[in-house]
């Protein structure tokens, strides 16, 4: 599956809509799209937006968003799950979770292991929901702020720092 289609309407969606942008990457992470949406915070942040604003809006629609990911693989479980991720992704996963719980799920963040297969593997084994809130709200607050707050702190704009890394 091409997803670079997916990228250039994540860009455009922050670009035209801003925050709502913001939202909608958020909403869409835990559900199905592959993109960090620290990536579109950062850019929309380079766009003149309150990063506040900007992890705020990201927050709230990761919040939402992996509510309706819990709520559908705590009803479809495994099998729709495997239908949108590979087998091996979704193992890893599950395993993960039994081994470390809710703790690994926040240390899910910052491996390779894909954000949204964690929420999906979540809601298919039935992760008590205010933990799994909880763990979700953790797991972007620290994720989101560990990745803007360097663009927040230096006032960075990401096309500058891209025009010096790649030039």
């Amino acid at each position: 599956m091409d997803i670079e289609p997916f990228k250039t309407i994540f860009v455009e969606l922050v670009e035209k809509y801003g925050l709502l942008g913001i939202f909608i990457v958020g909403f869409s992470e835990p559900i199905f799209q592959p993109f960090p949406t620290e990536i579109f915070m950062i850019i929309a942040i380079s766009l003149g937006l309150d990063w506040k604003y900007v992890f705020l809006s990201a927050l709230l629609g990761s919040l939402l968003g992996s509510t309706v990911t819990y709520c559908l693989a705590s009803r479809y479980g495994e099998k729709l799950a495997l239908m949108l991720f590979k087998e091996e992704e979704y193992r890893k996963g599950e395993e993960f979770l039994k081994k470390y719980g809710i703790l690994g799920f926040i240390v899910a963040s910052f491996t390779p292991l894909p954000f949204e297969v964690m929420c999906w593997v979540c809601g298919a084994f039935k992760m008590p929901f205010d933990r799994y809130l909880l763990a979700v709200f953790l797991s972007r607050v620290i994720r989101h702020g560990i990745v803007i707050i360097p663009f927040v702190l230096w006032r960075s704009n990401i096309w500058d720092f891209l025009r010096n890394v790649t030039g």
